[in-house]
């Protein structure tokens, strides 16, 4: 069952590659414009080359994001079943408890709601 810290992690190594990719869009850009000015012939295959490079990297991120996307999506809907679940159980072998413990958050946020 990952915990948030691993799930933060993933947000930040998403993010961390996001970074990593507009780094090297930015450098692919600029060796295009650096090559459109040294060499009229080769420019076209290198603009080409840097044209269909940034688009498959570009396909890439939206791919693996999408996929975590998905995965994640996935987690959280299993954790709130599972935890619905337990939930269900408990009120159902517990009822008397489960019913004070109801009352006293209800009543701690009442106090939380009068600030």
């Amino acid at each position: 069952m990952p915990t948030r810290g691993a799930k933060a992690l993933k947000t930040s190594e998403i993010a961390a590659i996001e970074d990593l990719m507009s780094d090297l869009e930015k450098r692919l850009r600029r060796l295009s414009d650096a090559s459109r000015t040294e060499s009229a012939g080769a420019t076209n295959d290198v603009h080409d080359f840097v044209n269909e490079a940034l688009g498959n990297i570009m396909k890439s991120v939206r791919n693996g994001a999408t996929d975590v996307t998905g995965q994640l999506a996935d987690e959280a809907s299993r954790y709130t079943s599972d935890a619905i679940k337990k939930i269900t159980g408990e009120v159902e072998q517990r009822p008397l408890i489960m019913l004070g413990i109801a009352v006293g958050i209800g009543f701690l946020v009442g106090l939380a709601n009068r600030r």
